[in-house]
């Protein structure tokens, strides 16, 4: 995408965050509190009726979630790159909460850090989030997610092999370069899971390449397993790649 083109589309895309906002916090709060499920519905159902762009449909939610009740150990700790209005980031959060219960924050470990370089809609995703109870859950960092992946390895909040789950969501040209960002820093640990959105349309295929070959395929490297699913009931961006690491 060209940069005028991706630059219309940035300021579209923030126009619908702003009025999906507004119209989510005209209804009865009560709604949502404490429901996070219920607000993922809702986020979907504006979308799909008002031009809200960027958000994740629910077939490709409960093929992801499938994918994280299938892990052993079940997953506690999740990187997202590519917040938007949080959607996902609430379906990987109310996941969590699901799988362990209502402990979220403090030394519970469970967590989701979810990164927005737009400021202003990573303060809407933070009011969705905080309307939906799982502010404690599920933390939205502003700025791109290779710096904020790297501040919270240098803080500690992320530590190497504690990483159960990445989900990419955001340009398809970074989905590579972010995958070997979380390599460097070893934050992987034998059985974790990368979830990779929309490799089909617009398509990352460097980023399908690399995994489908099983990574670098450097001596001490990680090595994947991984599998294109259909995942969509659109007729595009249908795909997720789905890849296990299946070697440190």
């Amino acid at each position: 995408m060209a940069k005028t083109d991706r630059d219309n589309f940035l300021s579209h895309a923030s126009a619908r965050a702003s009025a999906l906002r507004d119209h989510i916090f005209s209804l009865p709060a009560d709604e949502f509190r404490d429901k996070p499920w219920k607000l993922v519905g809702a986020i979907e159902d504006f979308a799909r009726t008002s031009e809200l762009p960027m958000t994740i449909q629910a077939s490709k939610v409960g093929v992801i979630r499938g994918a994280m009740a299938a892990m052993d150990p079940t997953p506690r700790l999740v990187l997202e790159f590519g917040t938007f209005v949080g959607s996902s980031a609430l379906a990987w959060g109310a996941t969590l909460r699901d799988f362990h219960g209502n402990a979220g924050g403090g030394d519970s470990g469970l967590r989701v850090f979810t990164f927005e370089a737009d400021q202003q809609v990573a303060q809407i995703a933070r009011d969705l989030v905080e309307l939906a109870g799982l502010e404690e859950l599920v933390l939205v960092l502003d700025g791109k997610g290779s710096a904020s992946v790297r501040q919270l390895h240098d803080e500690g909040l992320v530590g190497e092999g504690k990483v159960d789950m990445v989900f990419l969501d955001h340009w398809e040209e970074c989905y590579l370069p972010d995958l070997r960002l979380c390599e460097e820093l070893k934050l992987f640990h034998k059985g974790s899971v990368v979830i990779a959105d929309n490799t089909d349309f617009p398509g990352a295929p460097a980023y399908v390449d690399y995994v489908k070959k099983g990574g670098s395929g450097e001596s001490g490297a990680v090595r994947y397993q991984s599998q294109s699913v259909d995942a969509s009931d659109t007729n595009l961006a249908k795909i997720v790649e789905i890849s296990k690491v299946i070697e440190i």
